[in-house]
């Protein structure tokens, strides 16, 4: 540690760091901080900063009587451009996967073939799948697509993480802009079992997408636990009042 030029504190915080991500799950312990200043030869101020650090990330939790509590970390989805789920995770250094995945063809509701420009028993793609980060689940995502847009979609499967990464790959199609809204609300027993006794409530972020030529191209919804996931939009004011 001698040769490091960085203070001693942000030594320990990277070393516990890439111990947490090693060997630790959500709700071990961590060592007293005794112990900690012990093995790395530290005074308990620099142990306690280094931990404070770890706690700001959302990682770490002190509870008097218990001690030092490893956390599921809180996700920031900051949404600044148009992209999907795979990509802002993969950016945040997240690694997203598919744990399961599911493809049908239905005549949808009147509320979404509305959303989608559809005429009557015009049918769509139904995608839905169970999304996990870093290995453990995370999300239930649902997105419906017009069948005439994503022909042998349903047949074919999806095997990209990335359900826009596809529809750019095989059917050149690609989306320019979306509304979205966020509601909170009860988990259903479903989410809960996919999710996990955690998410008692739930985000669900609700995407309305159309292409650069006005065409609807989907609405979807992405389900997480409101404990793990936040959702951030940046707001610039124009003009002035």
């Amino acid at each position: 540690m001698a040769a490091d030029p960085r203070p001693l504190y942000a030594r320990v915080e990277q070393a516990l760091l890439a111990r947490i991500h090693r060997r630790y799950r959500p709700g071990d312990l961590l060592p007293t901080q005794q112990q900690l200043a012990r093995e790395f030869g530290t005074s308990l101020i620099t142990v306690k900063r280094a931990l404070d650090e770890i706690a700001r990330r959302g990682l770490l939790r002190s509870t008097r009587g218990r001690g030092t509590v490893v956390l599921r970390p809180v996700v920031e989805d900051d949404r600044r451009g148009l992209t999907s789920w795979t990509d802002t995770m993969t950016g945040l250094g997240r690694t997203p996967r598919t744990l399961r995945c599911r493809l049908r063809v239905r005549v949808p509701p009147p509320t979404v073939a509305r959303a989608l420009g559809l005429k009557a028993r015009e049918r769509t793609v139904v995608v839905e799948r169970l999304r996990s980060l870093d290995g453990d689940p995370f999300c239930l995502m649902h997105n419906e697509l017009p069948l005439v847009l994503v022909p042998g979609l349903a047949e074919e499967g999806l095997h990209e993480e990335s359900l826009y990464r596809r529809l750019e790959a095989r059917y050149g199609l690609v989306p320019q802009r979306a509304d979205e809204e966020v509601e909170a609300r009860l988990a259903t027993p479903i989410e809960r079992r996919a999710l996990g006794s955690d998410a008692s409530t739930v985000l669900v972020v609700r995407r309305h997408t159309w292409l650069g030529d006005g065409r609807p191209l989907e609405v979807a919804d992405m389900i997480a636990s409101a404990r793990r996931y936040r959702y951030r939009v940046g707001i610039v004011r124009e003009g002035g009042r």
